[in-house]
Formats: structure tokens, C-alpha cells, sequence
């Protein structure tokens, strides 16, 4: 019997942790989804005890500090969740040679371009939450060099508050709707994400030209 491949989901109760413990995965696929009262993506020696206790094949961070507005006022809490959780489990994953898979976010850049934004683009974050997300990015990729990052946008699904499910309510609610009129996006199925990360992670592990 082949040895099974050990995933570890952070994030694991968020709409798209939910999402990906829902797809089929592969026979000897076991996902780990552990919440944080196991691992502790703050501490260093929490991450350590994880790692030292199952063979990970590969990491999906998916965990996240999403309140876009609340981390203008809580930046520390923003930047430790975001930046510095996502650089120490990237060191663990590249010491155990595992594969790495970043959930980043479009809050990376400016919002200035017209046409959607392709992997070259400047970034160029407003606010704290996407300066937090590109300070992730930056500490994934200079401690692990296969990491991948995916940045997703306006991510929607039956888990979880989202804009679609407050749309909703609100239209079951109220007679007359009423919102911003100055934003674009692209909004993205949790499911889709989740298949997405499902395929990058399935090919990391398998190693270049599979």
C-alpha cells in the first residue's frame, strides 16, 4: 500500500478551508484541518509540534485576518496573523520539504488598474489588511523556494458571511437595496478557489514535470 499524503489546511473552518475539505481528493489523501486551540499559527514552537508529529506532504494557509476594516485600527493583530504566521510555516514546511500554498488576496493592489491584474503587476496595497497579505507573500516566498501564492478576490460560498449572502438577506429584508456603486471586482466560488488549490497542490507535491 502506498503511504498516504499528509495535507495540512490552515484556516480549515473558513469558506475556503470548507470548501476544500468538501472536494474528492485523491485515495491516500488525509487532510489535517487542525483549529487553533491544536496549532497556534503565532507560535513558532506550535508549528514545530505540528510538523514534528505528521510527515506533511504539503501546507494550504488559508487562514486569514479578513476584517478589511477593523485591521485599520488593530494592525498588530492584522500583520501577525498575515505576515509573520504565513513566514513561519513556510520555514517549517521548506525544513520538512513539503509543498507550500499561500492564499493571498487582489487587496495586494491598488484597485487603480481597468483590465484584471496578472501576476506582474506592481503591487501597490492602500490599506493595512492588503499591506499585511503582501508582507505574507514576501516572508512565504524568501524562506521557501516552491512556494506558491494564490491571490483570490471577492471570495463567495455557502460558508461564512460573504457579499453574496448578505445580498441576499438584505434583498429578503428590505423593499429597496442600497449600496456602494464605485467598486469592481471578480467575484470567485469558494468551490473554484478550493479545485484551484486542489490542482497546485496535487502538482507541487508530484514535483516539477509531473
Amino acid at each position: 500500500m502506498a503511504e498516504p499524503l499528509d495535507i495540512l489546511i490552515t484556516g480549515g473552518q473558513g469558506q475556503i478551508g470548507l470548501a476544500l475539505r468538501r472536494l474528492a481528493w485523491p485515495d491516500g489523501v488525509v487532510l489535517h484541518a487542525p483549529d487553533r486551540s491544536v496549532l497556534d499559527l503565532s507560535d513558532s514552537a506550535s508549528i514545530g509540534a505540528a510538523f514534528a508529529g505528521v510527515p506533511y506532504a504539503a501546507v494550504i494557509n488559508a487562514a486569514a485576518y479578513t476584517a478589511v476594516d477593523k485591521a485599520e485600527s488593530d494592525r498588530d493583530a492584522a500583520f501577525t496573523v498575515n505576515a509573520a504566521a504565513p513566514g513561519l510555516l513556510a520555514r517549517a514546511a521548506a525544513d520538512a520539504g513539503a509543498a507550500m500554498v499561500q492564499v493571498s488576496t487582489d487587496y495586494v493592489f491598488d484597485g487603480a488598474k481597468c483590465e484584471p491584474y496578472a501576476e506582474g503587476d506592481l503591487t501597490n496595497p492602500l490599506g493595512v489588511y492588503g499591506a499585511s497579505k503582501l508582507a505574507g507573500e514576501q516572508a512565504v516566498l524568501a524562506v521557501h523556494p516552491r512556494a506558491i501564492v494564490l491571490r483570490t478576490a471577492w471570495v463567495i460560498g455557502p460558508d461564512r458571511e460573504n457579499f453574496l449572502k448578505t445580498m441576499l438577506r438584505l434583498a429578503a429584508e428590505r423593499p429597496v437595496l442600497r449600496v456602494v456603486e464605485d467598486q469592481i471586482g471578480c467575484p470567485t466560488s469558494a468551490a473554484d478557489v478550493a479545485e484551484t488549490l486542489k490542482t497546485i497542490t496535487l502538482t507541487q507535491i508530484a514535483g516539477p514535470g509531473r
